[in-house]
């Protein structure tokens, strides 16, 4: 149906981590942990991502059932791709926070691998990483194919609350990185891992941003217009069109967000949400500006 649409659809994919429930974990359980003789995992996490149990994609089984499970979800469901989650982690060098980004040849050779998996079953197929590594490195995946996520969240919450300092969105810009393969950069003003530009907006904005809800729908829509119209695919997170102003901390950091259909019948928030169109549109009826 999504296809009938012209929607893709992507997955949201895990290959960084197991937990205790799959089976090649329980096999070789020490205290409810890694074992030692446990081939396909890292008993120690090298990274400071370590997340459950850390797979170690140097081995040959491990690499080859992450290939066949990418496959198979293509050719079984028909999908157009994935984003792969915390990639940063796909490495057995020791590494800590001060140095878990630094070039990593085996992290970039995995990956690779997955890619050209991928994109053997299906050419078309999109491959994007949850990355946020050196720049030489995320210059080496994205000329070849691999698409990388590219977080602006600050600058755009500063503009939206209406303060000018670190407002810069010029690292959205694919142009501003000749490094790399043009349109290698997923950009976002928000994502699942951010505090929403409208929550910031009605909790720390300028006074004559903050009790407004028509300035504050406005700030969004001068947002879109700064986000939409720079060349390279982008990223809207969930009601990010609608001025979604529930905090991320709300239930919890991954506690259940309330959706509010009703936004559409305010004015102020339609507004947006037409903004939002008239954008993608302009992006759509003109390629010529974004190739």
């Amino acid at each position: 149906e999504c296809h009938r649409r012209g929607i893709a659809v992507l997955f949201d994919v895990v290959y960084n981590h197991l937990t205790g429930a799959s089976t090649l974990a329980k096999m070789y359980f020490r205290h409810c942990r890694t074992g030692a003789n446990n081939p396909w995992f890292n008993q120690v996490t090298p990274h400071p991502y370590g997340v459950y149990h850390d797979l170690n994609h140097a081995d040959p089984f491990v690499s080859g059932l992450v290939k066949e499970s990418l496959v198979y979800l293509l050719n079984e469901y028909k999908i157009d791709g994935f984003r792969f989650d915390l990639t940063k982690g796909f490495t057995n060098i020791t590494c800590d926070e001060g140095s878990a980004s630094w070039y990593k040849e085996d992290r970039v050779a995995f990956l690779k691998g997955y890619y050209d998996a991928i994109h053997a079953a299906n050419p078309n197929a999109v491959m994007i990483c949850e990355h946020f590594c050196d720049a030489n490195e995320e210059q080496d995946l994205g000329n070849h194919g691999i698409q990388l996520w590219r977080q602006v969240n600050n600058a755009y919450c500063q503009a939206a609350m209406g303060y000018q300092s670190e407002s810069d969105f010029g690292g959205l810009a694919d142009c501003t990185y000749e490094w790399a393969a043009f349109g290698s950069y997923v950009g976002f003003m928000e994502s699942h891992d951010e505090e929403r530009n409208a929550y910031r907006q009605k909790t720390y904005g300028v006074d004559a941003v903050k009790g407004n809800l028509s300035a504050r729908m406005k700030r969004l829509e001068l947002n879109a217009a700064f986000f939409l119209t720079v060349p390279g695919p982008k990223m809207i997170w969930q009601f990010g069109e609608l001025g979604y102003d529930v905090s991320i901390e709300e239930g919890g950091r991954t506690g259940r967000k309330a959706p509010h259909w009703e936004d559409l019948n305010v004015s102020e928030r339609k507004n947006l949400y037409d903004a939002y169109c008239a954008l993608i549109g302009f992006r759509r009826n003109n390629p010529e500006f974004f190739d």
